[in-house]
């Protein structure tokens, strides 16, 4: 992530180990409570947070006796650096609880799903070339998995979703890029992509596809079977239809592999 493209104001990230960053530095969030109560505040920026489900989230279900008066320290320790950073009055307080009183945009995980929403735009607009370039800045936010390092369940349902997102985002990106005729450019990534996650048939669809275009059929059908194997071997099922299917127009040489809407128009499940 570029640090530059967010300019001085405060920026809160949670697509990656939980960081703020403000006039281009990171302010260091010391401890997994602290970190916990930044990426509860940035999931709910602009609303008020409740104090006993901020609690919950920091604590578990079993916190300690003395929770809201804890809570009150980790929130006045955070106004403090936030305050030495140049960037006060970014939490307020009523008798609901807790709000990061900033944009939408100022926080990496709304900033993705915002520009997945305008990416969808745009192509529904017939306008690929720019939905990919949305697609792309979005997952270039991402700095690792989301919430990195933490354990609560709350922001752990939270990020997992995130985390789903993302590789759903790195699919339909991939895809638009297939009909955009961009094969070569796309496979060392995809290839990436598709070998740390085998059972995602969608990566492994595009990946067979772009290795087909790409002129390299043996590898095509070499990646096949070895996806074949792995689901028989270590989950003990076949590959879907779908995969199956793509496996005989390969070996048939069919002329529909080459059409740029292929891929899009066999919408293979997520």
């Amino acid at each position: 992530m570029q640090l530059e493209w967010f300019g001085t104001g405060p920026f809160f990230g949670l697509l990656g180990t939980p960081e703020i960053l403000a006039a281009g530095r990171r302010i260091n969030i010391a401890g997994v409570r602290q970190q916990t109560l930044v990426a509860m505040l940035s999931l709910y920026a602009g609303n008020t947070v409740g104090a006993s489900w901020l609690i919950e989230g920091v604590w578990g279900g079993r916190p300690p006796a003395t929770a809201d008066a804890q809570l009150r320290i980790c929130v006045s320790r955070l106004r403090r650096q936030l305050a030495e950073a140049g960037i006060p009055g970014l939490i307020s307080t009523d008798s609901r609880g807790y709000r990061l009183a900033v944009p939408r945009d100022r926080v990496d995980a709304h900033r993705f799903t915002d520009l997945l929403a305008t990416s969808r735009k745009a192509e529904a607009e017939g306008d690929c070339v720019e939905a990919v370039r949305l697609l792309r800045t979005a997952l270039g936010l991402w700095r690792g998995p989301a919430a990195g390092g933490l354990t609560s369940p709350l922001v752990r349902a939270a990020a997992e979703r995130l985390d789903e997102e993302r590789m759903g985002t790195f699919e339909h990106c991939f895809g638009l890029e297939l009909r955009l005729g961009r094969h070569h450019q796309i496979l060392p990534e995809l290839m990436a992509h598709a070998n740390e996650s085998p059972f995602r048939e969608r990566l492994q669809f595009q990946l067979i596809t772009a290795l087909y275009r790409s002129g390299r059929q043996v590898d095509a059908l070499r990646a096949y079977r070895e996806i074949r194997r792995k689901f028989a071997e270590e989950i003990g099922i076949e590959p879907s239809q779908f995969l199956r299917t793509l496996e005989r127009k390969i070996l048939a040489q069919s002329p529909e592999l080459n059409s740029r809407t292929y891929v899009q128009d066999t919408m293979i499940p997520a």
